[in-house]
């Protein structure tokens, strides 16, 4: 009995509580308007059509105008027509043809849910997984590609160095990379140059790249004009200035993002690491004493040789070669990979031939893959037939190419075997990450010999057969015993009676908080000069903080290391290191890091008896967007503009750099809140964005802006306003809710005003104003009387 009164009592209750609204002041075509159904069944929207974004099961799915009906039960609800539904990749029962148009979603799937959020704009659907139809993971819609907004960039990476040499005599250099970008509508402008400069010698200029880009979704490929490397699909890169279409494998399904290589070595004191690629610098880093290894390096081309040059402190000099190509020739069955390039020849040599390429792989089957290609010139002829497939023993691929050339009064004719090979064995992690074989005859040439034919240069470096492995290997149950890693090339040349060659083996191991490890280099050239390196090195952190310094010492052929390095705070880093040279020269060193937000600032000092060098450097972007300029760290080809609207932001315009962003595929994007400060709200804390390769996308964030207050509301009699007690401005807008001692914390956006506090049996009206702001203070306490 108790029991039912009480159930009796809720519901007279909740009927009490049913919100009335007041209609007669509204009229529509002279009749009086009827929303009382709509107002009082709590919708948060009004029917009609709105742009929102759909999401399935938290994935950003489509974004569309969506009308919204009222249902019977005054409810306003999203139609859904079943063409959409299964254009997500619903998967729908049969119903009637009228059930089609708007398809009630949780009736006609069991566990479904739709859920609107009006404060997001967005329209959530969660489908159960045995109810959608499978897609490739990754698979984004390209109507929800984003070709972003207009925009100028330019990356930079700046280096300045003085050295003085045993008889004092000084040398000095600067250099300058730069990355520029401009983005106009659905185009864009890449260049990438180079300036540098020498004591004794004229500044020098280099442009390696200038091409102009746009996506042509229909063919899922990319259109370049301009100065720029052609594909390497089967042919090695040529660069070209001209016209080049190629697919882009990004836009697809499950796509592989392509191989980079992993460029490691080892430094024996300060040293400055250029990687080159066709005499074009790719990368430049100043390193410490010690193993090191760069994995971001972006090749022109898909293959070429990577030159790779350490400068010590005191001048010497050392050059290693690492081949770089593409992994094994394969395609999915049925996929096509194709590559079009018609242009004039822009290498090293000053003949200018113009040149027509083309190649096409085709998926056979699932384990076969097929190929062919072209190079065409007026004086120059290749074909390239090939295959691949996967087999029990690995990933191979075989190709055979024909040359024909005419220069110099002569007739060149040859053919080149290449074979590559490319195996992970599951059972011993064993990654054999490039394996490589290639025979040429001698009358065989490539588009850059022939080049070179034509210029009366004789290339005395057309090689006559090579060997490339690379392979890594864990040690023990996931590693626990270390790492070995192994990679060797053995070249011999037409011409020449001898081979060069080049070895690397290195061993790591981490046990507890101690890392050593052990590496062997070997290289000689044709001539029969080289040089060994053995170095054996530690680090061990002398603290468990996060921020603790590290102790390491590297220890070589006669010369020995010794390096303390770590982080002052977030940004920044040092590195102090002592050494003896295989002369028995000690030396000191020392460098440090800023990494800001608006670029990267570092400097290094080294000196010795017979040497002191000194160098300075600065990386980032300057990027200039309709809302102004912004300083950051050096982005990627495709990145983000946030901006923050309703308030001066992070920077001053209101906008902020993310670095960088992964074309085709739904991104979200953030704001550091701690980085807002106390004075701003943000009404939505992430963005979804899909750009297109090397757009600049901007995501909006809503934000209000004012001053954080503290009241403690307290009613005539003095006790505090009751626990959950709403607290809304003039206007009826809710702002915060007391605590259990009637504190609330609110955003006040005007410096007086009044607030309405409200609970379910009472209410009192507070009168507020505020004192001036002072520099420093994040937000006020502050004791309200509500009368």
């Amino acid at each position: 009995m108790a029991c039912a009164c009480w159930l009796i009592a809720c519901a007279q209750a909740q009927a009490a509580d049913t919100p009335a609204f007041n209609t007669r002041f509204l009229k529509l075509d002279g009749q009086a308007a009827d929303l009382k159904a709509v107002l009082s069944a709590g919708n948060d929207i009004l029917p009609g059509s709105y742009r929102v974004d759909i999401l399935l099961n938290h994935q950003l799915a489509d974004r569309r105008d969506i009308l919204f009906r009222q249902q019977p039960d005054g409810k306003v609800r999203p139609c859904l027509d079943a063409a959409l539904l299964r254009k997500l990749g619903v998967k729908l029962p049969a119903s009637r043809a009228g059930d089609e148009a708007c398809v009630d979603l949780p009736r006609r799937l069991k566990h479904a849910q739709v859920r609107y959020d009006s404060t997001r704009l967005q329209l959530e659907l969660s489908v159960p997984q045995a109810h959608l139809l499978r897609r490739a993971d990754g698979y984004v819609d390209p109507a929800l590609w984003d070709a972003g907004v207009n925009a100028a960039y330019a990356n930079y990476q700046f280096s300045s160095q003085y050295s003085r040499g045993q008889h004092g005599r000084a040398s000095r250099q600067w250099y300058l990379g730069l990355q520029n970008g401009l983005n106009l509508g659905d185009w864009r402008l890449r260049n990438d140059a180079t300036l540098s400069w020498n004591t004794g010698r004229a500044t020098e200029m280099r442009s390696n790249r200038t091409v102009l880009q746009r996506d042509l979704t229909a063919l899922r490929s990319q259109l370049a004009l301009g100065e720029q490397y052609t594909d390497a699909v089967l042919f090695d890169s040529v660069r070209i200035r001209g016209a080049q279409l190629s697919q882009d494998e990004a836009m697809l399904p499950d796509s592989e993002r392509g191989y980079r290589p992993v460029v490691r070595g080892q430094a024996q004191s300060q040293a400055t690491v250029e990687v080159r690629q066709n005499g074009y610098v790719l990368h430049r880093a100043d390193v410490p004493p010690g193993p090191f290894e760069f994995t971001d390096i972006a090749p022109s081309g898909s293959n070429g040789e990577l030159e790779i040059t350490v400068t010590e402190a005191d001048g010497s000099r050392r050059v290693s070669h690492q081949a770089f190509s593409s992994l094994p020739l394969m395609q999915a069955r049925g996929r096509w990979k194709y590559h079009a390039a018609l242009g004039q020849y822009q290498g090293g040599e000053a003949a200018r031939p113009a040149l027509a390429a083309g190649a096409l792989v085709y998926g056979l089957s699932d384990d076969g893959t097929v190929a062919a290609g072209f190079q065409l010139s007026p004086r120059f002829q290749a074909v390239k037939l090939g295959l691949g497939a996967n087999t029990p023993l690995g990933a191979l691929s075989l190709d055979l190419s024909q040359s024909l050339s005419h220069a110099q009064g002569g007739r060149s004719q040859g053919q080149s075997l290449r074979l590559l090979y490319h195996k992970a064995l599951p059972s011993t992690q064993t990654q054999f990450t490039l394996a490589a074989y290639r025979y040429s005859t001698a009358g065989y040439r490539s588009f850059n010999d022939h080049a070179a034919d034509l210029a009366q240069r004789a290339n005395q470096h057309r090689a006559r057969a090579r060997v490339d492995l690379s392979a890594q290997q864990p040690l023990g149950r996931e590693g626990r015993r270390g790492s070995l890693y192994l990679s060797l090339s053995r070249q011999n040349d037409w011409g020449r009676p001898g081979a060069s060659h080049s070895f690397n083996l290195a061993y790591s191991h981490r046990w507890k908080q101690f890392h050593y490890h052990l590496s062997l280099s070997r290289s000689r050239d044709s001539h029969g000069q080289g040089a060994s390196q053995i170095m054996l090195g530690f680090s061990l952190p002398l603290d468990s903080g996060r921020h603790a310094p590290q102790l390491s010492a590297q220890l070589g052929r006669n010369a020995l290391h010794t390096s303390l390095s770590g982080q002052l705070g977030e940004a920044d880093s040092y590195t102090v290191s002592v050494g003896r040279d295989s002369q028995s020269d000690a030396s000191l060193s020392a460098s440090g890091v800023h990494q800001g937000d608006a670029a990267q600032l570092s400097a290094a000092y080294s000196t010795a008896r017979n040497h002191q060098s000194a160098s300075l450097g600065a990386s980032g972007a300057v990027v200039v967007h309709a809302g102004g300029v912004n300083l950051s760290r050096a982005v990627g080809d495709t990145f983000a503009l946030l901006q923050v609207d309703g308030a001066a932001g992070l920077s001053g315009n209101g906008y902020s750099v993310r670095a960088d962003a992964q074309p085709y595929r739904a991104n979200s994007l953030s704001l550091d809140s701690r980085r807002l400060g106390a004075a701003l709200e943000l009404e939505d804390g992430v963005k979804q964005v899909v750009p297109r390769r090397g757009a600049v996308v901007k995501a909006v964030f809503k934000a209000r802006s004012g001053r954080r207050v503290q009241f403690s509301l307290r009613r005539r009699d003095g006790g505090a306003v009751p626990f959950g007690a709403s607290v809304e401005d003039a206007a009826g807008q809710p702002l915060g809710i007391a605590d259990p001692q009637g504190r609330t914390l609110l955003l006040l956006t005007q410096p007086q005003g009044l607030l309405a506090v409200k609970w379910s049996d009472g209410g009192c009206s507070a009168r507020y104003k505020l004192p001036p702001a002072k520099p420093g203070r994040h937000y006020l306490r502050l004791e309200l009387p509500c009368l």
